[in-house]
């Protein structure tokens, strides 16, 4: 059916004769797409000529493409480049072969060039051919990825038709996109020896770009002074710049970059923002925020404007660094320039904030980017569910990866493997092998993590039965176990005594391959210790760490050493604490501190512990002033230990008649509305309260025992405490006028306040040699 009459009539074209064009030959007068094709290509004017191709091409049904179709766009994408409009005639020419492309009748890839090509040069011996039209057909099968196709119409025409320079371009960039460096240089040798390309910004653009993929910058800069700048005189513009900026910051090579900023300046070519974004990206990227915030005040001092890009690179880099003010700063500040955030800046925040443990103010802005139509995906689920079960909420977790769910956002092994491990963590092994069943089902594949965060589930809860069945069922699956996976197996077998197995699994990890981390050889000293052949733990100890080696020996030795921390020295410690080798342990503590390596409390309880066994109360009196010179405080089991000594070994009495006085002056000056006319000490446990009793007293807030504890060391810090006891026992409305302080039995001091109407209640302790202070617990509300 042919269009009817209308202003797209051949009789508003320049010639209707269709046997003069070689597009549809004698067909012509049976054929109305041939017809049509003539009519176009007789056009004399391109705009015309489109709206009756699109009209043509709505009316005629395609039932064969490859018999009429490519000539009626051939003679339209010859109208276009006749006319100079090269942009939309490469639309048309890849509307063209995608069409092909599609059609059954088009069975192979191959076929579809020719077709297109055939089409295109059937004009050749027309007056109103357009030679241009390859170079079209060259740039329209790059820009679709289709290089080969390109190469095969650059061999047909070189010879006959060099095509243009934009085509030669075009083509020399698809194989750089495509990654065929070793194609795009002979290309490029064969196009400059032919001298069919005269190289251009453009052309070295290319080059460069290509160098920089391969990671030959310094040939990049080669091609750009040597041969562009000094024998062709053409100077690099901004994208030149940009690009091999971009590739410095890439391999961190800062200062070479910023070098370069400043040779781009002072050559006249001004940076963009892209320009200011990629080094700012690269600071951030090395930690030196200071110099991104400095590169951004030169974006505010000039012309240009920031984006969001700017900001979120800004932002993320703040957040990484903890410095949460700045970032949040910089979050308020985009709406100055009327810069919406994205979901990256909202991302970035919600992480750093995770990562400062802030998890509320990580909801809040979760909550936020709702609010502004911001759909969070699958890294904002993932990081909350993380923040949740970090802080034991796997509830709330839960309900999030419903909701993501019920939102079409796909979890991935990340969030299912943050909610597996925080029911293993709280040892819910049925919630973390429910989610499991979940991860499954969702077709997302178990990775090493998630194996090793259940072996290590089930090895804390005792079960190496299922452990050592998930471990067998990774080998099967071709999942190579890693250092985490043996280190859990071997904590889980020492745990239960089986130090025969862990050894086994010790030796099969060093087989292959594996060399055991800090914890992997605390884990066997440990088992070691528990089982009492604490020689064996000192032997592996010295066979596997550094401990006790000079700085020669330890410049020697190969990886398979571990800098042992305070937890491999506190379980010899122990051990031999256990054994009864003190002077022993004393060794170990002092290397443990001449090594750098700073004790915790636990460490010193275990000292203490250790050296009142055996009497040695001077030691425990050092250990308790080195402990408390170190900066650590006492805690419940230090007391504990403290008061049993000195009440076992008669210093008791002694410092409590040399303060009691000291102590008076000190309870009036601190209680004036509570005068204390008489301190009574007691080294008795009061009757009818065991020790069992006064312990579960501690936590409950009506009653009028709480914990206290010894304290030797000076008074530096006891101000504040003091003065916030003083406060709340004067809010009480204190009016008593004594106190009587029980000493139990290996029970820490607590103090008994007579006639004060409130649930808030002192705790007293005594610093010993210096003198007795009052000191408010920060747990009671």
């Amino acid at each position: 059916m042919s269009p009817p009459s209308s202003q797209y009539s051949s009789s508003s074209f320049s010639s209707n004769k269709c046997h003069d064009d070689p597009v549809s030959g004698d067909a012509c007068q049976n054929d109305p797409v041939s017809r049509d094709a003539a009519t176009i290509l007789n056009s004399n004017n391109h705009k015309q000529a489109l709206q009756f191709f699109n009209y043509s091409l709505k009316h005629y049904p395609i039932t064969s493409p490859t018999n009429n179709l490519p000539g009626l766009y051939s003679a339209i994408v010859h109208v276009l480049t006749r006319a100079g409009m090269y942009k939309p005639a490469r639309c048309l020419i890849k509307d063209l072969i995608q069409t092909l492309l599609l059609h059954p009748s088009c069975k192979s890839e191959n076929h579809v060039p020719s077709l297109v090509f055939d089409a295109l040069n059937r004009l050749q011996s027309s007056e109103k051919f357009s030679p241009d039209v390859f170079g079209v057909l060259i740039i329209a099968f790059c820009e679709m990825g289709l290089v080969d196709e390109a190469l095969w119409v650059y061999q047909k025409i070189v010879k006959v038709m060099p095509p243009s320079e934009q085509a030669c371009n075009a083509l020399l960039n698809g194989l750089v996109k495509t990654g065929r460096f070793g194609s795009m240089w002979e290309l490029y040798k064969d196009m400059i020896s032919c001298k069919v390309l005269v190289p251009s910004v453009v052309t070295y653009g290319v080059l460069v770009g290509a160098c920089c993929r391969q990671g030959d910058v310094s040939k990049a800069r080669s091609l750009i002074f040597d041969e562009m700048v000094k024998e062709k005189g053409i100077g690099p513009n901004d994208f030149i710049y940009n690009t091999l900026i971009r590739s410095f910051c890439c391999e961190s090579k800062l200062l070479e970059a910023e070098a370069l900023f400043q040779e781009m300046r002072e050559s006249g070519v001004l940076p963009d923002l892209y320009t200011y974004n990629i080094l700012i990206d690269g600071y951030c990227k090395t930690a030196n925020v200071k110099q991104a915030l400095h590169l951004y005040q030169g974006i505010l001092g000039g012309d240009l404007r920031p984006n969001v890009v700017t900001f979120g690179i800004l932002i993320n880099a703040l957040c990484k660094a903890g410095e949460l003010l700045a970032a949040r700063s910089l979050f308020v500040h985009m709406a100055k320039f009327g810069v919406s955030p994205n979901l990256h800046v909202y991302n970035s925040l919600i992480y750093g904030h995770y990562n400062s443990r802030n998890l509320f103010e990580a909801i809040l802005l979760f909550l936020e980017m709702q609010k502004f139509k911001i759909s969070p995906d699958v890294f904002t689920y993932s990081i909350l569910i993380k923040g949740f079960c970090s802080v034991g909420r796997t509830e709330e977790a839960d309900v999030l990866l419903k909701r993501m769910n019920r939102e079409g956002v796909i979890a991935n092994s990340v969030t299912y493997n943050s909610l597996i491990s925080g029911h293993c963590k709280e040892g819910k092994m049925e919630k973390a092998l429910e989610v499991l069943s979940q991860m499954t089902e969702k077709g997302v594949e178990r990775d090493i993590i998630t194996f090793s965060t259940l072996i290590d589930g089930y090895c804390k809860a005792g079960n190496m039965q299922s452990a050592t069945s998930l471990y067998s069922e990774m080998l099967t699956k071709s999942i190579v176990p890693d250092v985490v996976v043996f280190t859990a197996l071997i904590n889980g077998h020492c745990k239960i005594g089986n130090m025969k197995e862990a050894l086994r699994l010790h030796k099969e990890m060093l087989e292959a391959g594996l060399n055991p981390n800090i914890f992997t050889v605390n884990c066997l000293i440990n088992g070691f210790c528990k089982g009492g052949t604490t020689s064996d733990a000192i032997n592996f100890f010295l066979e596997n760490t550094r401990g006790g080696l000079t700085g020669n020996q330890v410049n020697k030795m190969n990886g398979s050493f571990c800098t042992p921390d305070h937890v491999t020295y506190t379980s010899l410690i122990q051990g031999l604490c256990m054994d009864g080798q003190i002077f022993e342990a004393t060794k170990f503590f002092s290397d443990m501190r001449f090594g750098g390596i700073q004790p915790d409390a636990f460490t010193y309880t275990v000292m203490l512990e250790g050296h009142l066994t055996v009497k040695h109360m001077m030691d425990v009196m050092m250990l308790h002033a080195d402990m408390i010179k170190m900066g650590i405080m006492p805690n419940e089991n230090i007391c504990l230990i403290l008061a049993r000594g000195y009440q076992e070994n008669g210093y008791l009495s002694l410092e409590v008649n040399h303060h009691q006085p000291q102590a008076t002056h000190e309870l009036n000056y601190f209680l004036p509305r509570a005068q204390v006319s008489q301190l009574n000490f007691q080294l008795c446990q009061p009757q009818g309260t065991n020790e069992k009793e006064l312990r579960s007293n501690w936590s409950r807030r009506n009653n009028r025992y709480l914990r206290g504890g010894l304290i030797i060391g000076d008074a530096a810090g006891a101000s504040t405490s003091t003065n916030e006891y003083a406060m709340n026992v004067g809010d009480a409305g204190a009016s008593t006028n004594g106190y009587t302080m029980n000493i139990g039995s290996g029970m820490p001091i607590f103090m008994q306040a007579r006639n004060i109407q409130s649930n808030i209640m002192p705790i007293c302790s005594f610093k010993l040699q210096l003198r007795m202070i009052l000191w408010w617990d920060d747990f009671v509300s």
